[in-house]
């Protein structure tokens, strides 16, 4: 669907939830979304009681309650996610938070670059902030959500955010805060699962694996990540080997999915320099 028949159906979708709502007072731009239509809409002035700019999220898969449910427990928690100023199937209108994603805020930082010794000590600073504040959101998000019935069978099962990206957090490096975005495929299961994800995405994402032999600013950020992550979550076991199955998993399906002429990964083609202790 074009924005414009976008911006048609929202008028007459939501005019009556949001204030002044007309198809000459806004402009939208559509966001990055596998399944779902994710809108920024933008108002040309800021409607009374109403925020200026919201994320609108237009739900093509039956996700929407089981997201605002994560989102609500998860807000009730204290953790940094958006809120939500209110919903009608298939809409999601949510605040639109004031960051950039971390995937652009890191990697727009290693353009150039094959090393953290290669940039200035202020821009790798950030970067390794970002980095280990994405650790203590994951690891305090997994640490207070153990599902409990499984807990008991020891397996520590835990609340997984799910196709963990780094594209899902948006780094405000004013405040120094991380937060998350969307959670629709959130799912009781194995924390390695996220932290996994999370190393994939590191990897995957230009400049890494696919552009350069040794990205090793990448690796570098992974340890980096892993170190927070445990530290903050000393209990978690940490099984490397399973780790490093679960990223090469994730390489893979991004090398099917891109259709890259890249081979298969294996374990030893970029494991040796990830700490395997903690």
């Amino acid at each position: 669907m074009d924005l414009q028949k976008i911006k048609t159906k929202l008028v007459r979708d939501l005019k009556e939830l949001i204030p002044g709502l007309d198809q000459n007072n806004f402009k939208i731009t559509e966001l990055p979304s596998k399944r779902n239509s994710v809108i920024d809409l933008e108002f040309e002035k800021k409607p009374t009681k109403f925020p200026k700019e919201i994320i609108i999220k237009i739900f093509r898969t039956k996700n929407i309650a089981h997201e605002i449910n994560i989102l609500n427990r998860l807000k009730n928690q204290k953790f940094h996610v958006p809120t939500i100023l209110f919903f009608r199937k298939p809409y999601l209108i949510l605040e639109k938070i004031d960051g950039t994603n971390l995937c652009d805020f890191i990697n727009e930082k290693l353009k150039g670059t094959q090393s953290l010794d290669d940039l200035d000590s202020k821009i790798r600073n950030q970067i390794v902030l970002s980095i280990e504040r994405l650790a203590e959101f994951l690891a305090q998000m997994h640490e207070k959500n153990f599902v409990r019935k499984r807990y008991k069978a020891k397996k520590k099962y835990v609340l997984c955010k799910g196709d963990t990206r780094l594209r899902d957090f948006i780094y405000n490096d004013v405040k120094d805060i991380i937060y998350a975005v969307d959670f629709e495929d959130a799912y009781e299961g194995n924390a390695i699962n996220d932290v996994a994800s999370i190393c994939a995405s590191l990897l995957d994402t230009d400049p890494g694996l696919f552009e350069m032999d040794e990205p090793k600013h990448k690796i570098a950020l992974i340890n980096i990540f892993l170190r927070k992550y445990y530290q903050k979550n000393p209990r978690f076991p940490f099984i490397f080997n399973y780790l490093a199955e679960q990223i090469i998993e994730n390489l893979n399906t991004v090398i099917e999915r891109r259709n890259l002429p890249y081979g298969t990964i294996s374990k030893e083609k970029i494991f040796d320099n990830i700490s395997k202790e903690l």
